[in-house]
């Protein structure tokens, strides 16, 4: 049978006289492809054999000649080597007495030989799964403590903040991340609570999420030494530093036990100028970087939602595009710097025309668009149109001389218009151009009836 991993393979080592064992052992776990077996018929050989497979589940035959099973049983168990092996005695029939003494010598269990093969492969699964737990249990102990001398040594020299405290909250470990991340000095926080870390008005609140997080068990390591239980989670919470500046930061939480006193360490990072660097990009992908006014993007989705609300509560809204005239003769004739000073103060101006509640956004180039949500009437959409040409006539100071431009406006409603989002782009572009072609400096209703001629 092809072996597995250690961590995971039930590697069985029989030690019997008689062949026959072995030969219906072997074929009663064929079927279990987590389960290798070894088998030796010397009892005097099985030491050896069992230093050079190391086993996971030991069973010994408890009558055979030279060696009797309780015999060898009390020689494995002399060896610190398997002194944790679970060791399982087999006898032909169940004797009282026989088992008494089999568990006194430090047997795990006591087996008749074959007598029901589902109980027999339990067993061996119930032993030989409990044992690799353990081990890999206590592996990952003896690498806590050879390693806490380093921990120490190691954590002074990393960027991050490491904060460690007990149940009662109370600091006892702060490196040199700390001090960089919170402005504290070690011996200005230890022996204080770990809440002096979170801003005052967020304490309620992170106290019951760390209540949420504490786990509700811990492995309880042998002989007193530490054990260590990831949470699994990373948090992100605010944090304030000694001058009171308060700031994002990232927390990983793990918890382990000595002597059967609970502790916690945080692992702290500063997470400003990933946060920032977020923020920029969500502001990229919904902003104009040089007007500040929503893109196409979000104008699209504000416009979709808008259009939603509407329709439910049967209101009127109106759609204007707006493309400026002359910008490609001040592009062309005082450069790209005027142009750009000119899309900033017109976007300004076009914002003092509306209401908060109100969308201006820059489509690109020229083009700029208008939703206006609830308004009262055709009138008054009218009104805020004649304001914004107003204002796009008003003379632009431009790279130190004074600009004339104006504005071709496109007005289209809905639902009178349209009910869709394309139908009432299409109907406000339409309606812009023929406000072009009429001279400029004008506005003009979209009318199906031109749009159709």
């Amino acid at each position: 049978m092809e072996s597995q991993s250690p961590s995971k393979t039930i590697r069985i080592l029989l030690v019997d006289d008689q062949p026959l064992t072995g030969h219906l052992l072997k074929r009663m776990i064929s079927q279990e492809p987590d389960m290798l077996l070894y088998s030796c018929t010397d009892p005097c050989a099985a030491i050896q054999l069992a230093e050079k497979e190391d086993p996971t589940v030991i069973l010994l035959d408890f009558i055979m000649p030279e060696l009797d099973g309780l015999t060898l049983l009390k020689q494995f168990r002399s060896l610190q080597r398997f002194a944790h092996i679970p060791i399982i005695l087999l006898s032909s029939q169940s004797d009282a007495e026989c088992k008494a003494q089999a568990f006194r010598d430090g047997a795990n269990d006591y087996l008749v030989k074959l007598p029901d093969a589902v109980e027999m492969l339990a067993r061996l699964r119930y032993h030989g799964e409990g044992y690799l737990q353990r081990l890999k249990h206590r592996l990952a102990q003896q690498a806590l403590i050879e390693s806490e001398h380093r921990f120490r040594m190691v954590t002074q020299s990393i960027s991050e903040a490491i904060v460690s405290f007990c149940p009662d909250g109370m600091i006892h470990f702060w490196n040199r991340g700390a001090e960089n991340v919170f402005g504290y000095k070690e011996f200005e926080v230890f022996d204080r609570p770990i809440s002096l870390l979170v801003p005052k008005e967020y304490l309620s609140q992170y106290a019951r999420m760390f209540f949420r997080l504490r786990p509700r068990r811990h492995i309880l390591a042998p002989e007193g030494v530490s054990q260590g239980v990831l949470t699994d989670k990373i948090l992100e919470m605010v944090g304030v530093r000694k001058n009171g500046e308060q700031f994002p930061m990232e927390i990983s939480l793990a918890t382990w036990q000595t002597d059967g006193t609970v502790h916690y360490a945080a692992v702290i990072r500063d997470i400003t100028e990933r946060k920032q660097a977020e923020e920029r990009i969500r502001y990229q992908a919904h902003f104009d970087l040089l007007t500040d006014l929503p893109n196409r993007n979000l104008f699209l989705t504000r416009l979709d939602e808008n259009l939603a609300v509407a329709g439910r509560q049967q209101k009127l809204l109106a759609l204007l595009f707006i493309d400026l005239d002359r910008f490609k003769w001040v592009n062309d004739n005082l450069g790209h710097e005027a142009g750009d000073d000119l899309l900033q103060q017109a976007a300004r101006r076009m914002k003092s025309c509306v209401r908060k509640s109100d969308t201006v956004a820059r489509l690109g180039g020229d083009e700029f668009t208008m939703v206006l949500f609830d308004v009262a009437d055709v009138p008054s959409t009218v009104r805020v149109a004649e304001n914004v040409l107003k204002q796009l006539a008003t003379p632009f100071l431009l790279s130190g001389q004074e600009v004339s431009i104006s504005g071709s406006i496109g007005i289209t409603f809905y639902p009178a218009d349209g009910t869709d989002r394309e139908e009432l782009l299409r109907n406000a572009d339409h309606a812009m151009y023929i406000a072009k072609r009429s001279g400029r400096n004008a506005y003009w209703l979209f009318n199906p009836d031109q749009h159709s001629a």
